[in-house]
């Protein structure tokens, strides 16, 4: 009888120890997390005293009481490595975003280099154009030809003009839609820009980038499904009252079709399934999926676009209308 209460006592103390090394464990997670976890430990806890409290109720309660100290000994020496391999695998989770979205800076970081080098282009055009012009302009006026200096004058000015191909306000973002939409012209796919993306817009460059890019790549892979002539993308982005909405509208297969080929490779991101991971859908059971139910073969893009958002405070949702899908982005700014 002393001896299984000793042991008793033991288990105890031991899975208070393991909940102590658990509490260190998880320092660095919150406080509410923390706790949370500690009912594990504390349920064993709770089972071993249990278990000797329970003796005028079984005949056999010491072989009870032996087996639920032996076991609650166990347990305290196995959490501490299962609490660790718990922990190390959220860590792994954590360090395969990051690794993601580092990707997605390189890939912002190479769009803004290209953008750098055509400033650089457009710079060097204007100043030989600009040169020329005013040159013009002294020959003119040196030969008393007003005329020609006014024709000088007006191509000096529509030298230096405002250049009219910007998609929107922020660089890094322009420099990606122009990427996008020479993709889309040699996929001949239709594509209406409608963006108002402010330079000082408070997101980061990289996670505005994985947010257009996986977007626009997944409307992209959907309209390889259509016959050509028929394969649109609409894209609207915009602040407005503290978020920023960003939609994108494309034609698609309709449900129950069998899945299209895929288009090549998108520059600078990963291509997704256009269905994937869709909030609500109509119609028939997605083709995304097989008839298994498993997991469609590309969900990354829209797994990182909904991370980005609600680390924002914001919400993803897809949804597909007959032939018509359809990608909802919002988040504070």
């Amino acid at each position: 009888m002393t001896a299984i209460v000793a042991l008793g006592a033991g288990a105890v103390v031991a899975l208070c120890c393991s909940a102590a090394y658990l509490w260190r464990l998880l320092r660095t997670l919150p406080l509410s997390r923390r706790i949370v976890n500690l009912l594990m430990p504390l349920s064993q806890i709770a089972f071993v005293i249990c278990s000797f409290m329970l003796r005028p109720y079984f005949v056999h309660w010491n072989l009870i009481a032996f087996l639920a100290a032996v076991t609650g000994i166990i347990c305290a020496a196995l959490n501490p490595m299962f609490f660790k391999s718990l922990l190390d695998a959220e860590r792994a989770d954590i360090e395969a975003e990051r690794a993601a979205l580092l990707e997605d800076q390189v890939a912002a970081q190479e769009h803004y280099v290209l953008l750098m080098q055509q400033t650089q282009r457009e710079a060097a055009r204007i100043r030989t154009e600009l040169d020329a012009e005013l040159a013009g302009v002294e020959e003119a006026l040196d030969a008393g030809d007003a005329a020609s200096a006014q024709a000088h004058l007006a191509g000096a000015v529509h030298a230096v003009r405002t250049p009219q191909g910007r998609r929107c306000q922020h660089p890094v973002v322009d420099a990606l839609l122009a990427a996008k939409d020479l993709w889309c012209r040699e996929q001949n796919i239709d594509l209406t820009i409608e963006a108002e993306v402010p330079d000082d817009l408070t997101t980061p460059d990289v996670e505005l980038c994985a947010l257009f890019a996986n977007a626009l790549d997944n409307a992209i892979n959907a309209c390889a499904a259509v016959p050509e002539g028929a394969r649109w993308i609409r894209l609207r982005a915009h602040p407005a009252h503290g978020h920023f909405l960003l939609e994108v509208e494309n034609s698609c297969a309709a449900p129950g079709l069998a899945a299209p080929r895929k288009t090549q490779q998108a520059p600078q991101a990963d291509v997704d399934a256009q269905h994937a991971d869709a909030a609500t859908t109509e119609g028939a059971p997605h083709p995304a999926h097989d008839d298994a139910g498993t997991l469609p073969r590309h969900g990354l893009g829209l797994s990182i676009m909904r991370e980005i958002v609600e680390r924002h405070a914001g919400d993803l949702s897809c949804t597909q209308d007959g032939s018509t899908f359809k990608s909802s982005a919002i988040w504070r700014l």
